[in-house]
């Protein structure tokens, strides 16, 4: 089944639907515009400040990027399949000399999809796939534009984005680890904050095509 047919909204009573998701309408031959697309973590203050009044300090792993006014996290997003949205960049905890970090994030797109969103995947020190986060209630939306190139030449810009809440998976051994080694402020699916994916997909064209 397509990325596009399994990465849907949960209509209010109804089962999950295909054809509104992250991938939704995605062009025949369309090509990921990887310096387009990205996902967003933006956390809550009151957790970013009492991890920061625990001496618990919150950075990223190039090329992720941190900013620390908004706190907020962009992974880049390097591949898009059926089946797994992939980024390139980590998570950072850093308390004292104890340094945690979680890189190259997947969010897994499972058949069928959960009712409880998105699980996030990452490698840490635990191991290559391990759960990390959940992407819950999960709304999409998709734009499109068409631009003039150079020699009579279009493109398509398809841009779908999926808001969600960010939670902390509930697995206990990342939660134990994580308590053990910062902070017991790290509980089983604890609310982190909002996140957005945005994908990006583009198709060159001879003539000017249609959205």
């Amino acid at each position: 089944m397509n990325l596009a047919k399994k990465l849907v909204s949960v209509a209010a009573g109804v089962a999950l639907v295909a054809g509104a998701g992250l991938a939704a309408s995605a062009p025949a031959q369309a090509k990921v515009n990887t310096k387009n697309s990205a996902t967003i973590i933006s956390f809550k203050k009151d957790l970013v400040d009492g991890l920061a009044a625990q001496g618990i300090v919150i950075t990223a792993k190039a090329p992720a990027t941190w900013d620390p006014q908004k706190r907020q996290i962009r992974f880049p997003i390097t591949k898009v399949t059926d089946d797994a949205v992939f980024h390139s960049g980590g998570l950072v905890f850093t308390k004292g000399a104890t340094v945690i970090e979680a890189s190259n994030p997947t969010i897994v797109t499972p058949t069928p999809v959960p009712a409880d969103g998105f699980p996030v995947t990452a490698t840490t020190a635990l191991g290559e796939n391990t759960p990390l986060l959940n992407l819950k209630s999960p709304k999409p939306t998709t734009t499109c534009k068409v631009d003039s190139q150079h020699k009579k030449k279009w493109i398509k810009k398809t841009t779908l984005r999926v808001q969600a809440f960010v939670h902390l998976t509930s697995d206990p051994n990342v939660i134990g680890a994580l308590q053990g080694l910062l902070s017991p402020a790290f509980t089983a699916d604890l609310g982190l904050g909002a996140g957005r994916v945005t994908v990006e997909y583009n198709v060159n064209s001879a003539k000017k095509p249609k959205c």
